[in-house]
């Protein structure tokens, strides 16, 4: 999969930009507050039709103007594709191939990205809030089906709390319709729970071996898949759920699901959280996200697109050099930093350099000369 050409008008600091991309790498230069980012997150957007910044569109649409506008020419083993979206305060608006479409949710899968920011790091050291959003948006691009069952259980879960709230408020016990909502939530939950545990495992094993490629520390990193339920049927997950009927009731909550499980991350069966450096905390996330790569290609039969926000610079040259070589001629990537000076590989000297400032193109350097 490879992008071609971006056209960004009215977002964010830009007023008008169009650029074209080199297939391999797509370096972006400038000092901090420039826009840098800002162009990966339009890249985002047009995958995911979210931003990884914001959930609020008013911030994305550049001052005193009424909608923006991000298009994206993308080559594809289908075929060339045209992916377009229009923001504004009514919302979001969605064509592929200049034809509208119905839902943003079509978007998903047309343009796999995978994304690294500094903020990542709260994979290892946040809340587990964090660690199954990752989950569940890796899963949903491979797989429509994991989205509509997801969808169901979020939906099945809110039901099921508000009317553990009623029968609180109405000092009742367990009744039929409590049972029918946590029989078809056991369900739900089934399929989820089956599907995270694969993917994780699948992330594992080549996580680990990406992590010990590009640190070279000898320690094994590991990720497991914890449940709040650990049960092997819909029967099991039904009987437990039982048990906690008067719990749930009280707390008018529903305490135990798929909505409280997390993933834990280990060195040398080591908690990351509490033992691992800094550095190592963010070679772990590398890792995952390379892995991700792997994973998608493996579903799918192409690479995705990898983005890279302010790697280069926290990396020593060895980790630069490692990183740099676990891409190298499969995956277009686009990097922001503020300087290149120093890192001297291969894949860097042919890149595409695109000096930003101030929300313009100053200057661009393919690399060939």
């Amino acid at each position: 999969m490879k992008i071609n050409y971006l056209n960004l008008i009215s977002f964010r600091n830009y007023d008008v930009l169009n650029l074209e991309f080199n297939s391999q790498i797509n370096i972006f230069i400038g000092k901090n507050a420039q826009g840098k980012t800002n162009i990966l997150e339009a890249i985002y957007f047009l995958s995911t039709t979210k931003s990884f910044k914001t959930n609020q569109l008013k911030e994305i649409i550049r001052f005193d103007k009424e909608f923006s506008k991000l298009l994206i020419h993308i080559d594809t083993k289908e075929g060339k594709k045209t992916l377009e979206l229009i923001l504004s305060k009514y919302g979001k608006k969605g064509k592929i191939n200049r034809l509208e479409i119905k839902k943003s949710s079509d978007f998903i899968g047309l343009m796999n990205v995978v994304l690294f920011t500094p903020d990542d790091l709260q994979l290892v050291k946040g809340n587990p809030k964090l660690r199954r959003k990752l989950i569940d948006i890796e899963i949903s691009k491979m797989s429509k089906n994991y989205l509509y069952h997801l969808k169901q259980y979020n939906e099945l879960l809110k039901e099921r709390n508000i009317y553990l709230k009623k029968l609180k408020e109405q000092k009742k016990q367990a009744d039929l319709y409590l049972e029918v909502l946590t029989e078809q939530l056991a369900k739900e939950q089934y399929v989820i729970i089956n599907k995270r545990k694969l993917f994780i495992n699948q992330l594992n094993d080549i996580a680990s071996q990406v992590y010990n490629h590009i640190s070279q520390d000898g320690q094994l990193l590991g990720l497991k898949y914890k449940s709040s339920m650990n049960v092997d049927s819909v029967e099991e997950i039904v009987s437990r759920y039982k048990e906690l009927y008067q719990k749930d009731i009280y707390y008018a909550q529903t305490n135990e699901g798929i909505h409280k499980d997390d993933i834990t991350i280990e060195l040398d069966r080591k908690s990351a959280n509490l033992f691992a450096s800094q550095g190592q905390q963010r070679t772990i996330v590398l890792s995952m996200k390379i892995a991700l790569l792997e994973l998608i290609f493996k579903e799918s039969g192409e690479y995705p697109i990898l983005l890279l926000d302010d790697v280069l610079s926290e990396l020593d040259q060895n980790r630069q050099t490692q990183l740099l070589d676990l891409i190298e001629n499969k995956v277009q990537t686009f990097i922001t930093t503020t300087s290149i000076e120093g890192i001297d590989h291969r894949l860097i000297k042919s890149s595409n350099k695109i000096y930003i400032s101030n929300g313009k193109v100053i200057g661009e350097n393919n690399g060939r000369q």
